[in-house]
């Protein structure tokens, strides 16, 4: 036995200048091994004993899983180095020779790594924290060293770099307070007589929806006169960011119903034709603008309504439409350089 530890004891590797025992080797890499072992026995242990009894935030248990098990693998590290007999400073050197040759190639892996260290001891966003990040909504249902998972509202998971938390505007919807205030636009005809049911029934569907808050109290804003409408905005506060989609739908749902009930249009942009006569082909100022804006205009289909000088509608907007159509087909017709002659005289 004794013949066998001297053997392994004396027998030497050389690496350049640096010469090694194999029995080093073998007892550095049983630590390595042991280290490794021992993070992830004892992240264990402190998980069934500790930490799930503790009322500690899922991050904040993550945080300290990770921290310990990183610790003990770093110190086996330095260890198994020093059993070796490798000077750290002389590493360090041959290290930093190696990341000046690797730097850009790995560069965003350190962005990635730094900004998750950063978050994960600053803690701006947590495990269980629901995020919009540009157009991604979901929760945050694992934070790790290099990417974060957000889980979206259709249990699709995306990965994203920590670098993101620190570069972009991140919307943290849980942190501090997480009730919220949303805008719902509504546009209604613009009839002054209809204004305040209109307002009575967007406060009367606020005020019955289960998950819209008596506290603050539902408002209405009168935003701005449209081109056709009378623009309001209902606004409500609800308790959490993550059920707002499901309840600006239940609303919208229920304004259309009510408005119908109570004959009160939700209109949309259409477009007056406004004759100075009846229609007549001999009316109509004749150049190429106006023939364009016509068939621009007979484009928009069901949105066209004709009104004479007088204000009057004609009796059937269909014949009226046709009319019109007939006479820019017509107006077509006309080879252009006439047109333009005619529009000069």
């Amino acid at each position: 036995m004794n013949k066998i530890f001297h053997l392994l004891n004396d027998k030497i590797v050389a690496l350049g200048d640096l010469k090694l025992s194999i029995l080093s080797i073998i007892v550095a890499i049983l630590v390595l091994i042991l280290s490794y072992i021992l993070s992830r026995l004892s992240t264990k242990f402190l998980k069934k004993e500790y930490l799930k009894k503790s009322s500690l935030h899922k991050g904040t248990k993550l945080i300290i899983e990770r921290f310990i098990k990183i610790f003990i693998f770093i110190v086996g590290f330095f260890i198994s180095f020093q059993i070796l007999g490798i000077n750290l400073s002389s590493l360090a050197i041959f290290a930093g020779i190696i990341g000046l040759g690797i730097g850009f190639g790995i560069q965003n892996i350190l962005s990635n790594f730094i900004s998750g260290i950063i978050i994960l001891f600053e803690q701006p966003i947590m495990v269980g924290d629901y995020l919009t990040i540009g157009s991604l909504d979901g929760v945050v249902t694992e934070i790790r060293t290099r990417s974060t998972t957000v889980t979206t509202r259709d249990n699709i998971r995306v990965i994203v770099p920590n670098s993101t938390f620190i570069s972009e505007n991140v919307i943290n919807w849980s942190r501090e307070d997480p009730k919220v205030r949303i805008h719902i636009p509504v546009g209604i005809e613009e009839t002054a007589s209809k204004l305040d049911l209109a307002r009575d029934i967007l406060l009367q569907i606020a005020s019955e929806h289960p998950k819209v808050l008596k506290d603050p109290k539902p408002s209405i804003w009168f935003e701005t006169f449209g081109n056709s409408t009378f623009n309001l905005t209902l606004l409500v506060w609800i308790e959490s960011a993550i059920l707002r989609h499901y309840i600006v739908s239940d609303i919208n749902f229920e304004i259309a119903k009510r408005y119908a009930e109570n004959n009160i249009d939700i209109t949309y942009p259409y477009t007056n034709l406004l004759f100075k006569n009846d229609l007549n082909i001999n009316s109509i100022n004749v150049n190429n603008d106006n023939i364009n804006n016509i068939n621009t205009i007979l484009n928009t289909g069901s949105n066209l309504q004709v009104q004479r000088q007088d204000g009057s509608y004609a009796e059937s907007q269909k014949q009226n439409i046709n009319q019109v159509k007939a006479q820019s087909q017509d107006i077509n017709n006309i080879d252009r350089s006439s047109l333009n002659n005619l529009s000069k005289d």
